[in-house]
């Protein structure tokens, strides 16, 4: 039997999104959460989890692009504005890191506030007694280069599962039926992943870059289907989602989202979050696990097997 991963990103990001990954943890359709300890609603997010799912896996969701950085702005000015926001896209941190003038800077203090991120995480985990046992991030930004080594390390040292991002994109099936959807921008982001992790050992395979930010029952049915057809032998998958419940009352977003890059705050809003949220909860889901022979599973489950 194949065992499926549910992570959900983001928790902290915004009462939306926690509200949705809180229903699905209660219910066991989400089984692993990652943490953005950077955001105003962390450490709220984390008080809920200890009420009301105390052993749902926890990732930190380490972030260099959106919302405001840990450390102040003097110790890492290249990558925040004078307020502590974020300023660098995926792809415009990918520039700085590769670029021969500003790369080296740009990694040491990327680096530096990956640690203050780490340190943050550690904390709130340990004052309300929760399971750290992965590590992912934000767009994936722990592949760029530098950032990767630094960041398996971390995972060996502290016994995390680490995030390889290297997706199948499957049979031709799945090629013909979801490649018209697939966002350019995600293509082009698996290309500079792929590259980047060509020589990491992946032990849990992975989706959610092609299909990122729109897993409908269509895109599920496809990766379901892909998982019964790998040809790498492997058993164990991780899937992440990027869930949100409908909020009618759009008055609060300008408190609740003011401290989103724009990029953050246009997937905010977007119905598309409120569809994958929506797939967790409609019968088909569960159906499809198990006509295909695929069980959830959390990491501390896998930890357990291992």
């Amino acid at each position: 039997m194949k065992q499926l991963i549910i992570n959900a990103d983001d928790l902290g990001l915004s009462p939306a999104v926690n509200d949705a990954i809180f229903n699905g943890a209660k219910r066991n359709v989400i089984t692993a959460a990652s943490l953005m300890v950077n955001m105003p609603f962390a450490e709220e997010s984390v008080a809920r989890i200890k009420a009301v799912c105390p052993n749902l896996s926890l990732a930190l969701h380490f972030c260099l692009t959106s919302g405001q950085a840990v450390l102040p702005h003097r110790e890492i000015p290249a990558l925040v504005d004078s307020n502590r926001y974020f300023q660098l896209g995926f792809f415009g941190l990918w520039r700085a890191l590769t670029s021969k003038k500003t790369g080296a800077d740009v990694l040491a203090q990327a680096t530096a506030e990956f640690d203050a991120q780490l340190e943050r995480m550690e904390r709130l985990v340990s004052q309300y007694s929760l399971r750290f046992d992965h590590l992912d991030s934000h767009q994936h930004i722990h592949v760029l280069p530098g950032l990767l080594e630094r960041f398996m390390n971390e995972t060996k040292k502290r016994q995390l599962f680490p995030r390889i991002p290297r997706e199948p994109f499957g049979d031709k099936y799945r090629m013909l039926r979801r490649s018209p959807s697939w966002f350019p921008g995600g293509l082009a982001r698996k290309a500079i992943l792929d590259y980047h992790l060509r020589r990491a050992e992946q032990h849990i395979g992975y989706f959610g870059i092609l299909d990122t930010g729109q897993i409908g029952l269509s895109a599920f049915r496809e990766i379901v289907r892909t998982l019964g057809h790998n040809r790498s032998g492997r058993k164990i998958f991780e899937m992440n989602i990027h869930p949100a419940v409908c909020d009618a009352d759009r008055s609060k977003d300008l408190r609740e989202l003011s401290h989103l890059s724009q990029a953050d705050l246009v997937f905010q809003r977007s119905l598309l979050r409120k569809r994958e949220n929506d797939l967790l909860h409609c019968p088909e889901f569960t159906t499809l696990l198990a006509d295909n022979g695929v069980a959830l599973v959390s990491f501390a489950e896998v930890a357990e097997e291992e």
